[in-house]
């Protein structure tokens, strides 16, 4: 998690803001001066002339605003005021897979700090043709760092979701908890359109109650039918685009299997509701309000939420009480502390720039100039920076890219909520993509899988459905591995096949025919 910000002594932080000013040749007065001129003296965005000794009292913080006018008067992007300050904005997205949710939210994938260094991938030199199967430690190595927004991990062109615990249509093939991609360049061209006929692709779409996952049904020109694959959600036809957007066809699913969910049917979703038109609030009351209902929460139910978010990033500041998201709504004001708005856009589903823009704040407005390393916590690695990612991948790294179409960095601090391990590493990650007859039906077109180690003792289920048997990783003794369900009969090593393909179990000698590995935890699987 991000370093608190009251961690930082209170004089560090004002002398941290004097020296970035300096780097620009700016005091304290006239920054002072240029926010009166451009904002007005009684304006939340007014920055103090004794801005330090409100700082050093430890008592003080700055609001959004008056971060958006240092932003705007020094020339510097934002988001490195936010960190110069001791926040974190990739806390929204740790927050929102951290945190259980009613309803499917699209997370915040665009927070990432493009100037943030991290370990730089490479394929390894490996002459036999890719394995079926096997660790990512055999095929990639990390070398040296680069610059996050160096690298060829990201096209840009995709939206990620959390599936909600009570509006998964899609269930067993997606279930509660799991993340999902949806290509936006295909948001129109993959709906059918003959009248009845129902998709074969999942599409995310948009309506009044928030967002479904699902296959659709095209009833006539401009009217959809989002279809439940087994539990029993009323059908609603939505007409587009006035009652509904479709936001792209679903292309790939990350799943969690640490702790399966069940799924949960809402009163309100069970029934048939009456599509309303889509809006998009101008002032933040009703936007707060509208997402706090699309995501089926209680002013209590976001408070006690917000109390799990203050702990998970052990600060008291983020906790929100009933009482204060009710004033958020009813008196059309943003909070004053920064805390507060990362826990909003993370209860509340809200992308930053767009909570931004309803409290008055164009982002295209403000600075786009990088503050230097030395402040903003960059400077701490003493390595070799190397340049792009492979800026033509050759080997393991070309074919993963290929596959994967792009890698989801802004998850790479998510690991252990979506693995259950503390420190995830190459030896936990297997390649699974060269497997073509796969044991497990969602194995088909999976692609990388993580592995806990520790856990080691394979157990069936013999009263449990598909979606909660556990999956195990095996190494065979000729050096090739497995991956399926299996469990221990009488000593042996049962493998259960899942497949749609005929096999027979199969029975391995345990300890001298096969080893376990460890059970799979994530799996990270295309859906097209």
């Amino acid at each position: 998690m991000s370093a608190e910000p009251n961690a930082r002594m209170p004089v560090d932080v004002a002398e941290r803001l004097r020296a970035i000013l300096a780097s620009k040749d700016l005091t304290l007065y006239q920054v002072s001066q240029q926010s009166e001129v451009l904002y007005g003296h009684s304006s939340p965005y007014f920055l103090p002339h004794n801005l330090y000794y409100d700082l050093r009292s430890g008592t003080f913080t700055l609001s959004i605003h008056q971060l958006a006018a240092l932003s705007r008067v020094s020339g510097y992007r934002l988001n490195d005021w936010v960190r110069a300050f001791g926040f974190d904005l990739q806390d929204i997205v740790r927050l929102q897979v951290l945190l259980p949710s009613n309803r499917t939210v699209i997370l915040n994938s665009t927070l990432d700090d493009a100037q943030a260094f991290v370990p730089r991938l490479e394929s390894k030199a490996f002459h036999n043709p890719t394995p079926a199967m096997a660790p990512l430690s055999e095929l990639l190595e990390f070398k040296n760092y680069s610059r996050l927004g160096a690298l060829n991990i990201t096209t840009g062109n995709h939206l990620y979701a959390k599936i909600g615990g009570e509006d998964t249509l899609a269930f067993p093939e997606l279930l509660p908890g799991s993340i999902v991609r949806a290509n936006v360049n295909f948001a129109n061209d993959h709906v059918l359109r003959r009248n009845g006929a129902t998709s074969n692709d999942l599409f995310l779409i948009e309506h009044s109650k928030g967002f479904y996952c699902c296959r659709l049904q095209v009833v006539e020109d401009r009217l959809i039918v989002p279809v439940s694959t087994q539990l029993p959600y009323g059908r609603v036809e939505l007409q587009v685009p006035e009652e509904a957007r479709n936001l792209g066809v679903v292309d790939l699913e990350i799943r969690s299997l640490v702790r399966p969910e069940h799924p949960e049917v809402a009163m309100d979703l069970a029934r048939h509701w009456r599509p309303r038109a889509l809006e998009e609030p101008s002032k933040l009351g009703p936007l707060l309000r509208n997402s706090r209902m699309k995501m089926n929460l209680s002013l209590r139910d976001a408070s006690a939420l917000s109390r799990r978010a203050a702990d998970l990033l052990r600060n008291e500041q983020y906790f929100v009480s009933s009482s204060s998201l009710s004033d958020y709504e009813a008196l059309d004001t943003p909070p004053r502390h920064f805390h507060k708005t990362i826990t909003l856009c993370s209860l509340y589903g809200l992308q930053f720039n767009s909570f931004l823009r309803t409290i008055g704040i164009e982002p295209e407005s403000l600075g786009k100039e990088v503050v230097p390393d030395r402040f903003v916590g960059r400077d701490f690695l003493q390595v070799r920076i190397t340049g792009n990612m492979e800026d033509h991948p050759a080997g393991f790294l070309a074919t993963l890219l290929r596959e994967s179409a792009e890698i989801p960095f802004f998850l790479r601090d998510s690991l252990e909520a979506l693995s259950g391990i503390s420190e995830v590493s190459l030896d936990d990650c297997f390649w699974v993509g060269g497997e073509r007859n796969p044991l497990h039906p969602y194995l088909m077109k999976a692609l990388v899988v993580i592995v806990n180690r520790r856990k080691r003792k394979p157990i069936h289920f013999r009263s449990k459905p598909l979606w909660e048997q556990p999956l195990y990783v095996l190494l065979k003794r000729d050096g090739t591995y497995l991956c399926a369900c299996c469990g221990l009969e009488n000593g042996s090593l049962v493998v259960h096949p899942y497949s749609q393909e005929f096999y027979r179990a199969t029975r391995l000698r345990y300890h001298d025919d096969a080893e376990i590995v460890g059970q799979v935890v994530t799996i990270a699987r295309k859906l097209r």
